[in-house]
């Protein structure tokens, strides 16, 4: 299963330990909205390639 996290203020110590439990069995990536490193299309895309999308 592909997991996308989106950090909408960055990660804490709450976060951090459900990502690292998840990705123990689960393909996991982390995108830190408050960066801003991806433009919204990509963004967009990765979302709809994701079988489960977690906003935090």
């Amino acid at each position: 299963m592909n997991i996308l996290y989106l950090l909408n203020d960055g990660a804490d110590a709450s976060s951090n330990e459900w990502i690292e439990a998840l990705a123990r069995d689960h393909r996991v990536e982390v995108i830190d909205l408050r960066k801003k490193e991806i433009p919204y299309d990509a963004l967009v895309d990765r979302i709809f390639a994701s079988d489960k999308v977690i906003s935090w």
